[in-house]
């Protein structure tokens, strides 16, 4: 529960809608699809064209949220909502004239009236909806904005007969219309019920079946769908076999057009394969992919492309093989019981690093960019394993990145620099406290139910620090209301307790309001959280253990019910 609360604050359709365009141009149609694009790196690139990929940059008058871009400085109040009988200017109210005027005005003079243009006419990313007299009329309701939505875009659609006006199957426009919609307008479906999965399952049959649905309503279907773990851009995430079952579905829904979001402007492992590979099966579904990655990545990589196809083919049969849910938010924790075969990228990575000698300059240059890049991956795997003794060199390798202005490595904006620091920190503290922590490899006990996705305790006492700028990484987070209870051994010679907590609000992780111990019946003492000096994400609290202590140690921390969760990474003694 923990984490999809977590993750709900940073939807991938939220944060790529959140984009505009001024031009007038498109693909032509070539397979299936009247519409296809592949957000990546390399959208732009020669390749890009090559395929005749559609981009959001040229496509799209409005793209989006990004409904507000038609209002003047000084606009009508009655373009906001009203919600619970009162204006809020944090959403739309689709039944207003005014609003209707603005958009009319944006197009006629950013677009005009003759050549074909996309706009996507959505409500902000929020659950208000409209429910003034106009808009209770035309059906909404506090949770259903679609009969208001259905109206605007219908407006539209017949004020400006050779523009495209698009909706979405997203919050408060879930609902399909109750009429059947202008032959120029359509719908954006988003693909979180539909998760990555190379095997069959309920979701691919209701998937369709919604998809369908929408087709009998509105003549231009488009999916939304994603390919890649949004919390990790640098471990290479298999999608190509999975991506040609859901294209295939597809086409048989009548789907018209894919928009598949991937990391953007950032660099991610292996991009340049999935936008050539999955570029050829968004003009035929049935090409055979598997040869594909042979024959790309010859292309793009001479020296290394049999490593990295043979690495490529074995991880999508590795992964098919589990059958399990990809995440597209987790850490390599998830990815290697979902998607990454441990010993196969091990062998991989240190192969890898061999070949970029070998190479010519430009293939050189990116081998090294992805060893580095899949670094993080190793020193993952490596904290995961207590085998951290001998990371500095991939540490070194991949805090190398921002010089090549390589400086994220999630959606959420988990900064290269920031992650190999923490690391080191991570390394350091290791191998100063190994031999003094009492509490070192010690078994612990929750007395409160802990988090589904966080239910290992024993990362608590496994020596390592958490690393406070990214929640996958060695912390425990707790919900826990109104507090989290935790009986620690009373190993002989404990005099003191130090319990490291992670502040990290951007996510709604705060510290706890007090921390207390306890033996038996008896308070030994009760501290509140501070950050440390001018450590903005960590405290570090700090309880003595008297010699005559005597009873089960409890450790209470009380949660600050003003956010949703807390974060433990480590508990040590001395």
């Amino acid at each position: 529960m923990t984490k999809n609360i977590l993750r709900n604050l940073l939807h991938p359709l939220s944060i790529a809608w959140c984009m505009l365009c001024f031009c007038n141009c498109g693909a032509a149609q070539d397979g299936p699809f009247e519409y296809k694009e592949i957000y990546l790196p390399e959208k732009d690139s020669q390749e890009a064209k090559d395929l005749n990929l559609n981009n959001v940059d040229a496509d799209w008058g409005i793209w989006g949220h990004h409904l507000s871009v038609v209002l003047p400085k000084n606009y009508a109040p009655s373009v906001c909502a009203q919600v619970d009988g009162r204006r809020v200017d944090s959403q739309f109210c689709f039944s207003s004239e005014q609003l209707y005027l603005y958009i009319e005005k944006y197009i006629v003079d950013n677009f005009g009236e003759s050549d074909e243009q996309r706009f996507a006419i959505l409500p902000n990313d929020n659950d208000l909806v409209c429910t003034c007299d106009l808009c209770r009329q035309k059906g909404n309701t506090k949770t259903n904005a679609t009969p208001a939505v259905s109206y605007m875009l219908e407006r539209l659609a017949k004020r400006f007969d050779n523009h495209l006006f698009f909706t979405s199957y997203y919050m408060t426009t879930r609902n399909v219309p109750r009429q059947t919609m202008p032959k120029n307008t359509g719908v954006l479906v988003s693909t979180m019920s539909y998760p990555l999965r190379a095997v069959d399952s309920k979701a691919e049959a209701d998937f369709k079946a919604l998809l369908k649905q929408w087709k009998e309503k509105m003549e231009h279907v488009y999916v939304w769908d994603y390919i890649n773990n949004f919390d990790d851009y640098m471990t290479p995430f298999p999608v190509l076999g999975i991506m040609q079952r859901r294209l295939k579905l597809y086409v048989d829904a009548g789907v018209n057009g894919v928009f598949l979001n991937g990391s953007g402007t950032d660099y991610s492992s292996l991009s340049r394969l999935h936008l050539n590979v999955i570029g050829q099966l968004l003009r035929d579904p049935d090409s055979d992919w598997q040869k594909l990655v042979g024959e790309k990545c010859r292309s793009i990589y001479p020296t290394a492309g049999n490593l990295i196809a043979q690495f490529v083919l074995d991880q999508e049969k590795w992964t098919a093989q589990q059958g399990r849910v990809l995440p597209l938010y987790g850490g390599v924790s998830e990815a290697r019981k979902t998607y990454l075969p441990e010993q196969a990228f091990t062998q991989f990575h240190d192969s890898l690093l061999t070949l970029i000698p070998k190479a010519g300059s430009a293939e050189s240059s990116a081998l090294l960019t992805m060893w580095q890049a899949m670094a993080l991956t190793r020193l993952e795997l490596n904290r995961l394993n207590n085998n951290v003794a001998d990371s500095r060199p991939l540490i070194d390798g991949f805090k190398s990145l921002p010089a090549k202005n390589i400086r994220i490595y999630s959606e959420s904006f988990w900064y290269v620099d920031s992650y190999a620091k923490d690391y080191a920190e991570m390394v350091s503290h290791r191998e100063a406290t190994q031999k003094k922590n009492l509490l070192k490899g010690q078994q612990l006990v929750a007395m409160t139910a802990l988090d589904e996705e966080y239910s290992d305790i024993s990362i608590l006492t496994d020596g390592l620090l958490g690393l406070p700028s990214n929640y996958h990484c060695g912390q425990m987070l707790s919900s826990a209301d109104p507090h989290l209870k935790i009986a620690i051994p009373h190993v002989d010679g404990m005099r003191h307790l130090k319990v490291y907590l992670v502040n990290n609000p951007k996510f709604h992780i705060i510290l706890p309001e007090r921390v207390t111990l306890s033996a038996g019946d008896t308070e030994l003492a009760s501290v509140v959280p501070q950050l440390s000096g001018d450590d903005s994400q960590r405290a570090v609290v700090e309880l003595p253990v008297p010699a005559k202590a005597e009873g089960t140690l409890m450790l209470t921390l009380r949660r600050n019910t003003a956010d949703r969760t807390m974060a433990i990474d480590e508990i040590e003694a001395y």
